[in-house]
């Protein structure tokens, strides 16, 4: 689905009296939306995370009209719009933000389908990665230590700020 919009901005993309920072700033307004809907809802898992991290360089590309058969790395392209990638440290802040929104409502079945507290049997096998090992991961912390943050709303809102940089830095570290 986000590709539709991307393609329908070519004529903007064309544009060279356009400057490439607002170029990036419309694709982040105009595409970004559509491809981060509903994002506060998955579960992401590691395949997810190649996904949107090669739909983001896809944008990209398509912003400075490199071709695939250039050959041209993801690192040099970043190098030269001066972006890090950034899309999945965007959904990280959404679902965390939505998340501390919803354990600190009234709502009793919202938390409850959120923390994986459903009734009946598990399947048998290696439990799937569910919304909360997100959760945990994203903040290394334990279940009973991220409840009690939560209840403090400018403690859990740079809690949130401190994993999206750290996953900021080991992404940068990775790439």
């Amino acid at each position: 689905m986000p590709k539709k919009p991307m393609q329908d901005l070519i004529n903007i993309w064309k544009d060279k009296t356009i400057t490439l920072q607002l170029k990036i700033k419309i694709m982040k307004t105009l595409v970004w939306t559509v491809m981060t809907y509903g994002a506060e809802g998955w579960t992401i898992k590691k395949k997810q995370e190649k996904k949107i991290n090669s739909a983001e360089m896809w944008f990209y590309r398509r912003l400075l009209r490199i071709s695939w058969r250039e050959r041209r790395t993801d690192q040099s392209i970043l190098e030269e719009l001066n972006e890090e990638g950034k899309l999945l440290n965007y959904i990280k802040k959404r679902k965390l933000t939505f998340f501390g929104h919803t354990c600190r409502s009234k709502c009793t079945l919202m938390k409850n389908i959120l923390q994986g507290r459903m009734e009946g049997k598990r399947q048998r096998g290696r439990p799937r990665i569910n919304y909360f090992d997100n959760i945990k991961s994203w903040t290394q912390m334990t279940t009973r230590e991220i409840y009690d943050v939560i209840l403090e709303r400018d403690v859990w809102r740079q809690m949130v700020h401190e994993a999206v940089r750290a996953a900021d830095v080991l992404g940068s570290d990775a790439g």
